[in-house]
Order: C-alpha cells, then sequence, then structure tokens
C-alpha cells in the first residue's frame, strides 16, 4: 500500500521527468479499465483533455507513491495524483495513476473520478 511520504523535490523530479517523456514519447492510456471511459464520457471529456490535465499536473496535485508496480513490475515505480474538474457547476475529484516507461513514454493505469476521498500533502486540502 503506497503512502504519501515523497518529498517535495521527489515529485517534482517525477513530474519534470514525466513531462519530458509524455512530450517526446506521449502517453499511453490503460483500455483495460471501464471506469476511465465512464468518466470521459460521463465528463464529457476528449481524450486529448485528458492528455492536457496529465501533462498540467504540478506537486500541489500529489496523492501517493512511489509504489511498486504490480501491473508491470519491470517498469518504473506507480505515482498517484488527484485533481478537480468542474463540469455543470460541480467538482469531480479524478484519481490518477501514472509511472514511466523505462524505455520510453509514460502509461496511464487510471484517470477516473475517485471512489474514495484524497489528501494531498502539498496542498494541505482533502479532495
Amino acid at each position: 500500500m503506497a503512502d504519501n511520504s515523497a518529498t517535495r523535490e521527489e515529485v517534482e523530479r517525477f513530474l519534470a521527468e514525466f513531462r519530458v517523456k509524455a512530450d517526446v514519447f506521449d502517453i499511453i492510456y490503460n483500455s483495460d479499465k471501464t471506469e476511465n471511459f465512464d468518466t470521459l464520457r460521463d465528463l464529457d471529456l476528449a481524450p486529448n483533455k485528458r492528455t492536457e490535465y496529465l501533462k498540467s499536473l504540478v506537486v500541489e496535485d500529489y496523492y501517493q507513491g512511489p509504489d511498486e508496480n504490480l501491473d508491470d513490475p519491470q517498469e518504473g515505480d506507480v505515482w498517484m495524483f488527484g485533481i478537480e474538474i468542474r463540469k455543470n457547476k460541480k467538482t469531480y475529484p479524478i484519481y490518477i495513476k501514472i509511472y514511466l516507461l523505462k524505455a520510453t513514454g509514460v502509461y496511464c493505469i487510471s484517470f477516473h473520478i475517485a471512489k474514495y476521498k484524497m489528501y494531498l500533502p502539498f496542498a494541505n486540502k482533502t479532495i
């Protein structure tokens, strides 16, 4: 189970590497998770808008990690973030789980409406 014990500097380093890889190699999305598609549909988000949200992540969006990558142990550790998307006068907390591929790119396991509350330590808030 991941915790939110990464330092601000560790999160900054991860996000810097994430942005470089996302810009050069783009982001691969998990196509097996129904909840990821449901969120795009329910919030009427185009897939490229999801990419914009990911590339806009900041340290204050950090939720948990790094944690062991159980989905693909040969690749990088997983990191979790939380953002809020406002749609139709309602705010939705979004759970994001990503990791860096060792050779190229970024893999997004989760981008969906959060099932549980998330405490964002660098923003000092719960969403």
